[in-house]
């Protein structure tokens, strides 16, 4: 009852908006540090500034029912996955169409201009930054979210120094899947940015690429072969969960431990 009272309150504290199902939370821009000087983890080195611009994130993780409906309209064969948990076993590609669909369905422009033949081989993908629509988020919008934005109190997992709290990881998950929301959100009113299940970025993945990353609005390298995924799973280890851990996957490849959270750009 405790935590269930203070998430309510938070909710109320934190401005939270409302598209069909997906309730979304307002970042600020604002500027931080991202990344670190872990030398164990160098692909998250070195610590570097960034300034972004403000944007809206889900709360919560894409939930399996807004999947299914979307596998439905799209004519794909039924998902894996159940009633009220997080969607998972997505590919970086469907989560882009799915964005768009997200899109259409709630009244908004599309984000992503697709081309798209299966028999070619082919799937291209570009993003219209400035598009009201749902995308996915760029991998320095995920980090800010994660730490809390502007109202970032800098822990190490999104919401607490300690995890049990905020995150279902090796030690706490006790083998099950979690639905989004069990436990505390972080600053922002963001919930499960750490462990349960980790989250696609838009972002292309290059392991030195912090060392000559932009320094506004970053979205990530321009060539290569696989795309960031960032939070971390209720398989992994504790130190794996930290709000910095960068992971990559290809893009047309599913994983029962990931799936996303859009985000989509402040319009003025």
């Amino acid at each position: 009852m405790k935590l269930y009272f203070t998430a309510i309150i938070l909710s109320l504290s934190i401005g939270v908006f409302s598209q069909k199902n997906i309730k979304m939370v307002m970042i600020n821009g604002g500027t931080f540090e991202m990344g670190s000087n872990n030398k164990k983890f160098k692909n998250e080195t070195p610590e570097h500034t960034v300034k972004l611009d403000t944007f809206y994130i889900a709360q919560y993780e894409i939930s399996f029912d807004d999947y299914r409906a979307f596998c439905k309209v799209a004519g794909f064969s039924d998902p894996y996955g159940e009633s009220g948990f997080p969607a998972t076993n997505i590919s970086w590609r469907r989560a882009v169409m799915m964005c768009n669909w997200l899109s259409r369905r709630d009244g908004f422009d599309k984000a992503y201009k697709i081309v798209r033949d299966e028999k070619a081989g082919i799937f291209e993908v570009t993003c219209d930054f400035n598009s009201n629509g749902y995308r996915l988020p760029t991998e320095a919008e995920w980090e800010y979210a994660a730490k809390g934005g502007d109202r970032s109190k800098g822990f190490m997992f999104s919401g607490s120094n300690s995890p049990y709290s905020v995150a279902w990881f090796s030690e706490n998950y006790k083998g099950e899947e979690h639905k989004s929301g069990e436990l505390l959100p972080n600053e922002a009113g963001i919930y499960d940015m750490s462990g349960n299940v980790a989250e696609w970025c838009w972002d292309i993945y290059d392991e030195t690429y912090y060392r000559h990353s932009d320094s506004v609005n970053p979205k990530g390298p321009d060539t290569g072969d696989y795309r960031v995924v960032r939070g971390g799973t209720r398989r992994d280890k504790m130190e794996h969960i930290v709000i910095t851990r960068r992971s990559y996957l290809e893009p047309e490849k599913k994983n029962l431990y990931i799936g996303f959270r859009p985000v989509r750009t402040k319009s003025y």
